[in-house]
């Protein structure tokens, strides 16, 4: 928590309660939350409202540490990025669930290779897989 909390430091975002608890629920979880997930959660219920988590997540994502994932209908969930560490998710197209692929990276050692031969630096990517899941089918 202290790196990300040093990281919204730098980018000069106020160290607010509401931040510290919205990036605090934000670590707990293991896949990507909804504003509505984050609003109905009983810690955030007693200290800020939805506005205030809405602004709080877009200014996460402006400065780089959310990310983003983009369900047309459903609006987003959110998850925080840390470190070099990232996710790939399945989603599905019809109910939204998001389950995380607990699998080596299939494009880690590509982005390695771009990064080589173009000389870019802090190269990253995210991997998003889109289909219908077992339930839905």
């Amino acid at each position: 928590m202290e790196d990300i909390l040093n990281t919204c430091r730098a980018k000069k975002l106020r160290i607010t309660k509401a931040l510290t608890a919205i990036v605090g629920v934000l670590m707990e979880q293991k896949l990507p939350v909804s504003l509505a997930d984050l609003e109905s959660h009983p810690d955030l219920r007693k200290i800020c409202d939805r506005t205030t988590i809405f602004r709080t997540l877009h200014r996460l994502e402006d400065i780089g540490l959310l990310r983003r994932l983009n369900f047309s209908e459903r609006g987003a969930k959110f998850t925080l990025k840390t470190g070099h560490a990232h996710n790939e998710y399945l989603i599905c197209e019809d109910c939204g669930t998001v389950q995380a692929l607990d699998i080596a990276c299939p494009v880690h050692k590509l982005e390695e290779e771009l990064a080589k031969e173009t000389g870019f630096t802090k190269l990253h990517h995210e991997l998003e897989f889109y289909g219908i899941c077992a339930e839905c089918k």
